[in-house]
């Protein structure tokens, strides 16, 4: 072929052609960077990755919180619409009917299964806990459950002939999970805490915390809110003071 002949140029135009299209033939959306973050475009980079009511999966954003979508996510907690609750499956977190009686219990990321307040996962199915009752012509209790660092996870209300017997009946009706344990006295409602806590490297803060009584509110503060590499040197309740 002649270097100035009429076909190598028309050859040329078409290489440039193709050159300044890039990756367009290889790409499967039609969005542009202006509609990043809406539904059937891409993810956006920053904390906001999606519109509200949508959710970031496989770098793309798509409806979430309805049944059977993915979970919304609101400050790294997943979340669904309505009853539906957050399951763990093999295509990851999916909203679904679970976790209310007489539903299938849910599935948590951890693989473990769980249910809503006041219902407990027996074989499989979430049961009432009123149905699981240590004494059916006894007084309704609200039992109150911490986990281990004493802050306060839940209650549950069961009927018993006493106190003491509706504590037990809650420790040996398998509605603990790993880690929690009874609050002594029941009929105790789950209080917000503000709690100053001081320390080397972040000086002075407040934090709140969820607890069934003071002593066990700054516990769980000192435990959750402070590290090993920077330990509180002092918690005290209520918020700080200039």
């Amino acid at each position: 072929m002649k270097p100035n002949s009429p076909l190598r140029g028309l050859l040329m135009l078409f290489m440039a052609i193709l050159a300044g299209c890039g990756s367009c033939q290889s790409s499967s959306s039609s969005c542009d960077r202006s509609q990043y973050g809406t539904e059937g475009c891409a993810c956006r980079t920053d904390s906001a990755s999606c519109n509200a009511g949508l959710a970031c999966q496989s770098g793309t954003c798509v409806q979430c919180g309805s049944e059977g979508e993915v979970c919304c996510v609101n400050a790294a907690v997943p979340f669904c619409h309505g009853t539906l609750a957050c399951a763990m499956e093999a295509s990851g977190e999916r909203c679904r009917n679970c976790g209310e009686v007489g539903e299938a219990c849910c599935v948590s990321s951890g693989n473990s299964q769980f249910c809503r307040s006041n219902a407990v996962c027996v074989s499989g199915t979430c049961q009432s806990v009123a149905s699981m009752t240590c004494d059916p012509d006894g007084a309704v209790y609200a039992v109150g459950i911490q986990d281990d660092k004493l802050c306060a996870k839940r209650v549950v209300e069961v009927r018993a002939s006493s106190p003491a017997n509706a504590l037990q009946c809650v420790s040996s009706s398998g509605m603990l999970a790993a880690g929690e344990a009874v609050y002594e006295i029941p009929n105790t409602p789950i209080n917000d805490y503000d709690v100053c806590l001081e320390s080397a490297s972040e000086g002075r803060r407040t934090t709140r915390v969820q607890a069934f009584e003071e002593f066990n509110a700054l516990r769980c503060a000192r435990w959750t809110r402070c590290g090993d590499d920077d330990p509180c040197s002092s918690a005290t309740l209520g918020a700080c003071t200039p």
